[in-house]
């Protein structure tokens, strides 16, 4: 069986510290967690991941970051991974 993981990205390390411990507490061992600070990042651990045979589950990304915005990001792994779930969250909202 492969490894499963999840994999979270913000540009704020408070914000992914926060993650990484209310996470853990919920799931513990049961999946393998990634972070990373930037799209880009976040690109680096997914091909890591992918070479290594982990399957990335879930995908939750901060929406405004420097270079690439979530969004982005969100579109663009979905164009190579389309059965990954892919999760916006930010404290940025607007009707746009």
């Amino acid at each position: 069986m492969s490894k499963q993981a999840m994999l979270f990205v913000d540009d704020e390390k408070m914000i992914l510290q926060s993650l990484k411990t209310q996470i853990k507490k919920h799931f513990g061992d049961r999946y393998t967690y990634e972070f990373a600070e930037s799209g880009y990042e976040a690109w680096e651990v997914i091909e890591e991941l992918h070479d290594d045979n982990a399957e990335v589950l879930v995908l939750v990304s901060d929406w405004l970051m420097p270079n690439m915005k979530g969004d982005e990001l969100l579109i663009q792994v979905h164009q190579k991974f389309p059965r990954m779930v892919k999760v916006m969250l930010t404290g940025h909202a607007s009707e746009e």
